[in-house]
């Protein structure tokens, strides 16, 4: 019954995308994105986080697919605190991005601050969610930023997402989210160079996730989240014209250790 109603999401997801995600033309790929995440609870109050990351492709329709397209890390507290059902988490994290670029045999990498308020509202088996990452990108090193004026800069990427899951038992929930990428603040010195990640982000919107999957507990303190992703890639310049489709399996191990 799990599996035909996880199915049936994403055949959902699948059948709602307009035209264009479909479309021969368009640069599609699809990757297996790959998370581990280590939290290590201090008190009630706080926690640390280890959580590193890899995307690698395997279908690409305008370019030779394979290898790794990115790595990830993101480390630091978070702070937890709850009103009833309502839950806030605040998480304060360093997150490394490195790019290796195989069509130039180079490697771009950056370092960021990200500041994620999360609340949850549970009613029953319902859980609603909201996420806010401010995505605050400090330094970017590749090879069109030439120096280190360039390099130490500063733009501001907020990215909204809303989630609802839904517990079929105490261990399997289904979970169907929406994260919109907003662009605020550009890099004043590079922003005629180049925009967008790897490097500085553009103002506007930029980016849009549709997620679909099921979170199972597998022993206390251990859970795997298998997702479905749609990531649709927009140019703000352009009217927010597609530019990219990503289609990825998406799996995240998380572990919890009480350390009070």
């Amino acid at each position: 019954m799990m599996i035909f109603r996880l199915a049936s999401v994403l055949a959902l997801v699948l059948l709602l995308a307009p035209q264009p995600l479909r479309a021969e033309d368009t640069h599609t790929e699809g990757q297996i994105w790959l998370y581990g995440n280590v939290t290590g609870v201090i008190t009630p109050a706080w926690a640390f986080t280890v959580m590193p990351g890899i995307r690698y492709e395997l279908a690409d329709n305008l370019e030779d697919a394979g290898g790794v397209t990115m790595y990830e890390l993101f480390t630091g507290p978070m702070f937890t605190h709850r009103f009833g059902q309502l839950r806030l988490r605040l998480p304060l994290w360093y997150y490394y991005m490195g790019f290796p670029i195989k069509a130039k045999n180079d490697y771009f990498d950056s370092h960021n601050v990200e500041l994620i308020p999360m609340l949850d509202y549970t009613w029953g088996n319902l859980t609603l969610s909201s996420r806010s990452i401010f995505h605050n990108k400090l330094y970017a090193d590749n090879s069109v930023f030439t120096s280190d004026s360039q390099r130490n800069g500063y733009s501001l990427l907020l990215r909204q997402m809303l989630q609802v899951s839904w517990s079929l038992t105490s261990k399997v929930a289904l979970t169907l989210a929406d994260e919109v990428f907003l662009g605020l603040v550009e890099d004043g010195e590079t922003n005629d160079l180049a925009k967008g990640e790897p490097f500085f982000e553009k103002r506007g919107f930029s980016m849009n996730r549709v997620y679909a999957g099921a979170s199972v507990a597998i022993v206390p303190g251990v859970s795997v989240v298998p997702q479905y992703v749609l990531e649709t890639h927009h140019d703000p310049d352009k009217d927010s014209e597609l530019t990219r489709v990503r289609h990825y399996l998406f799996v995240t191990v998380n572990a919890a250790v009480n350390l009070f």
